[in-house]
């Protein structure tokens, strides 16, 4: 647990500093990478040490679902009842999300829409959870590549998955992507 907490703290100190961030044209994002299997103690680090952490370094914290937003994409669908419809073939179902969530943009377009709620603050922090619950429709590093430039906001992404360098693979499961260009802890 206290490797956990110091890769919080660095990334928390990493996105406090704005200088460093801006001559270098870096967006403010950073991951804090975990093994998927310690998803819950990792859960148990937001309440107790990294919402207090990053009150510390002046932010406002705000936490993002993935899962939720994932939730609501599907539950809100006009293809709802088709996708639950029990002769739907599982496999068939997931696909056609899958399409329906990429050809949207919906998640890239709603956390560029939440980052908009709170550009005003003075030091807002968006706090990315439940990353493991985009599997399989989408990866994170596809949605950060389509975002980057956006990014206005410190984003803190908790990410399930392992690193090798500057490479890394989601749920651990997916083959070593280098494309990120956010900085992992």
């Amino acid at each position: 647990m206290k490797h956990y907490e110091e890769k919080i703290e660095k990334a928390l100190l990493y996105l406090h500093k704005p200088g460093k961030l801006s001559p270098t044209g870096n967006s403010p994002i950073a991951y804090m990478v975990y093994q998927p299997e310690e998803v819950f103690v990792v859960r148990n680090l937001l309440e107790t040490f990294l919402y207090p952490k990053a009150e510390y370094f002046g932010f406002t914290t705000h936490v993002v679902s993935m899962g939720e937003l994932i939730d609501k994409f599907i539950n809100s669908h006009e293809y709802r009842d088709i996708w639950t419809d029990p002769s739907v073939e599982e496999t068939e179902m997931y696909n056609s999300i899958k399409q329906e969530i990429a050809n949207s943009d919906y998640l890239e377009k709603t956390l560029i829409d939440i980052q908009e709620e709170y550009v005003q603050e003075s030091q807002p922090l968006l706090v990315i959870k439940d990353v493991e619950m985009l599997h399989p429709f989408n990866m994170m590093g596809v949605i950060e590549n389509k975002i980057y430039n956006k990014i206005k906001i410190p984003m803190l992404v908790l990410y399930p998955g392992e690193t090798q360098g500057t490479a890394r693979s989601f749920m651990g499961i997916y083959s070593q992507d280098g494309n990120y260009r956010s900085i992992n802890f």
